[in-house]
Formats: structure tokens, C-alpha cells, sequence
């Protein structure tokens, strides 16, 4: 009887290691739409209606909480892109006084696309958190830099406790059964609630406009939405339909729901998940916890690299919190085209990215054009460089799975508002 028990022990335990999951996960920005613009200004000095952009912030957590990355995205600045604001992306139905100019963001307006922003390999027993936001652009300095202190401050408690609920929600056989709203309700939470996450903005009383997060309340208080990626249950949302289509999760800030009736923005971000289960191989389940004090509470992690970030004229960037690595893998020449806007050609374009995280940029004789210095983690790259004569520009790319660099370039600290690359390695 005691052997029986024993290999029916070592049976289940194999069971579980086989179902725990592993895999790559790619999320993309597939749109939005707008249910209410915001109030703005009566003279449309800033562009007609509303002009958005959207801020994503990533992080990985292993199953005792720790974080094992960090990182954030910006997008261009959606809207009337005429006059003084051609480095926008037209969205939009609104027009002006004579019927023209085709652009600005008013309720009932949709935007669709399918921009990769951040591409990722989950172990077992690891949890993504996404933290989607929608900003309303204004001119000025806006609370982009304080919001990125508060959540860099923030991210080894939100591991913890996303781990904890993440693992306690989805079990290594996901939840079976649950479909629709539903399982929309277990990974799409309150960061406030469920995080301890919350941020706070000086909105009332402010006499000067200046971008702010759609989704405050009156008073600036500001909970944002966070999605929490379980491997275990990744192919289950991936297939799933929200509404929006298989794998696109519905993120919505409302602040009329705040009772914000004063700026009352109504806002759906549109996320897709795709995920690609790890081939051939059997995932072990993820390890205890460490041993901890008296309580069995394993010691906090070690408090997380800050990192810095800022934008200019409000064209994206993207920004890395966490202490950058640089990867040998990504060392040698790569070569490829640019473009400008939303084309990635026809212009000759390459990179020498050396070991030690210097580069340069190379024209197609093989001259020098530019020295500058680049980091890579977890399949993103960014970096800045300044040409031999003058001029200053920074970029970012994702490397695809079949090994090629995609990625935009802007001037000076932007990573986004010039163009489009791509580039593969010689």
C-alpha cells in the first residue's frame, strides 16, 4: 500500500510539472476608442478636441514575486495632426469650422492598429503585469515623470502581490470553464485595490493645461487598470473573444464612473495577447520560497534599479527603469533601411553594436557616420547616437522571432516621431 501511495505521489507531481506553463507572450496595442472626449480648451489652441497618447508599463514577476524586468513604452500622440502638429498620427472625426481638416478625437471615434510594444519569454510560475494608460495631451510639462517615480517605487510590491494573486487565481491547469466576462474579471484588476497602487495628481485648481492620465477623480486621485499574464492561463485568454476579437483584452477608463464630471474622459485601450507555448520541453514547477524568518515569509527582494525617463514635445519614448544589460548576442553589424512617418524604407540603414554597449552608425560605403552607445534586455533595444558633423537621435526596436530588429527612430531623446527601421544581422 505505501508504495502505491508513493508512485501515485510521483505520479501527480509529474502531472503538475507538465501542466505548469512556459512560453513566449507578445502584447500589441491594437486601438482604442473614445466613448467621451475630455474638456478642453474652448479655443482648440492645443489641436481640436482630443489628442491622446498611451503609456504601457511591463513587469515581470518569478512565482515568489521577484521582480525579473521592468520596462515602458510611450506612443506617438494621437489626433489633429494639421498646422504646428504634423508629428502627431491623424485620429479622429472632428473638423474645422469649414468642414476640413479631418482630425481630432471626439466620442463615438475609433482607432485601430496592431503596434507590438513588448514581447516576452515567461517561465512557469511567472507572472507579466501590464499597467495600460491613456493620457490626455496638453501643452507643458506633464506628470509623466512623477508617475514613472511613483511606479518605479512601486514595482517590487506589485510583483509580490501580483504573484500572489496570480498563482492563487490560476492554478497549473488555468481555470477551466470560465470564458467571457468572467475571465476577464481574473486577470484585469484595480492596481489600487488588488496592487497597492495608486497615484496622485495636483489637477484641481491648476491654472496652466498639461497632459494628465484619463481616469482621475476630481480630487487627482489616480488607480490605474493592471493585467496580470499567467503563463498557466496565457493560450486560454489568447483565445478567448472580449468582444474586440480573439486575445484583444478591453482596458476602460471612465471618469464620469469616478464621478468626474468635470473632466469626464471615457477611454477603451485595446490590448491583444498572443502567446506561443515552449516546444519540447517538460516545465518543472516553480521552486519553494527561500527560507524566510519565523514566520516563513521569505525576505523581500532587493530593491529594483530606478531609471529615469522624459519626453519631448510629447512625441513617445521608451524608457528602461531597470539597470540595463547588454547582451552579446546582439553584438555584430546589422543593416537594413529607414523611412520616415510609418515607412521603414528606402533608405540605407545600419548599426555596428559592439560587446561592450557602444555603436556606431554605418553608411553604405563603410564609413563612420555616427558613435553613440545602446542597451538590450529581454529582446528590446534602444539607444542614442550623435553624427560626426551635428544632430543628436535615439531609437528603439523589438527583435522579432525570426531574429530581425523592427523598430522607430526620433530626434534627440525621442525614440519615436521620425520614422520607421528594420534591419537584420549581417
Amino acid at each position: 500500500m505505501k508504495r502505491i501511495i508513493i508512485i501515485t505521489l510521483i505520479f501527480c507531481s509529474a502531472l503538475n510539472a507538465i501542466a505548469q506553463q512556459a512560453g513566449r507572450v507578445k502584447i500589441s496595442f491594437a486601438g482604442f476608442k473614445c466613448l467621451r472626449e475630455t474638456a478642453d480648451d474652448i479655443l482648440h489652441l492645443d489641436g481640436k478636441v482630443d489628442e491622446v497618447f498611451f503609456r504601457f508599463y511591463f513587469t515581470i514577476a518569478d512565482a515568489n514575486g521577484n521582480t525579473k524586468l521592468k520596462y515602458s513604452n510611450q506612443t506617438d500622440t494621437y489626433g489633429d495632426n494639421y498646422g504646428p502638429f504634423g508629428n502627431r498620427i491623424n485620429a479622429g472625426s472632428a473638423v474645422d469650422l469649414f468642414g476640413n481638416l479631418r482630425g481630432g478625437i471626439k466620442g463615438g471615434d475609433n482607432y485601430y492598429c496592431n503596434n507590438i510594444i513588448g514581447e516576452y519569454d515567461l517561465g512557469a510560475g511567472d507572472v507579466l503585469t501590464v499597467v495600460p494608460t491613456i493620457w490626455e495631451w496638453d501643452p507643458g510639462t506633464g506628470y509623466q515623470n512623477s508617475f514613472d517615480a511613483s511606479i518605479d517605487g512601486a514595482y517590487s510590491v506589485i510583483n509580490q502581490k501580483a504573484s500572489a494573486l496570480s498563482n492563487q487565481r490560476f492554478g497549473p491547469n488555468g481555470v477551466a470553464g470560465v470564458g467571457g466576462a468572467s475571465l476577464l474579471g481574473l486577470f484585469l484588476i484595480d492596481a489600487g485595490s488588488y496592487l497597492s497602487f495608486k497615484a496622485f495628481f495636483a489637477i484641481a485648481g491648476e491654472l496652466t493645461p498639461k497632459p494628465r492620465p484619463i481616469g482621475i477623480t476630481t480630487n487627482g486621485e489616480y488607480s490605474p487598470k493592471a493585467v496580470l499574464l499567467n503563463a498557466n492561463v496565457m493560450q486560454q485568454i489568447a483565445s478567448s473573444n472580449f468582444g474586440y476579437g480573439a486575445g484583444v483584452i478591453p482596458v476602460q477608463y471612465n471618469e464620469e464612473a469616478l464621478g468626474n464630471t468635470r473632466d469626464h474622459g471615457n477611454y477603451i485601450v485595446l490590448l491583444k495577447v498572443e502567446f506561443t507555448p515552449k516546444p519540447g520541453a517538460v516545465n518543472t514547477p516553480p521552486p519553494p520560497p527561500p527560507p524566510g524568518n519565523s514566520n516563513n515569509t521569505p525576505p523581500p527582494p532587493p530593491a529594483p534599479a530606478s531609471g529615469t525617463s522624459g519626453s519631448k514635445n510629447m512625441t513617445g519614448n521608451m524608457r528602461k527603469a531597470d539597470k540595463p544589460v547588454t547582451a552579446p548576442s546582439i553584438a555584430g553589424t546589422w543593416a537594413g533601411t529607414y523611412g520616415n512617418g510609418e515607412n521603414n524604407n528606402p533608405n540605407y540603414y545600419s548599426f555596428r553594436l559592439n560587446a561592450d554597449g557602444t555603436m556606431q552608425v554605418i553608411a553604405a560605403n563603410g564609413n563612420v557616420m555616427a558613435n553613440g552607445s545602446y542597451t538590450y534586455t529581454a529582446n528590446q533595444l534602444t539607444g542614442t547616437y550623435t553624427y560626426t558633423t551635428s544632430g543628436s537621435f535615439s531609437f528603439s526596436a523589438l527583435m522579432d522571432t525570426n531574429g530581425a530588429l523592427n523598430g522607430t527612430w526620433g530626434s534627440g531623446s525621442n525614440v519615436r516621431g521620425g520614422g520607421r527601421w528594420v534591419m537584420s544581422k549581417k
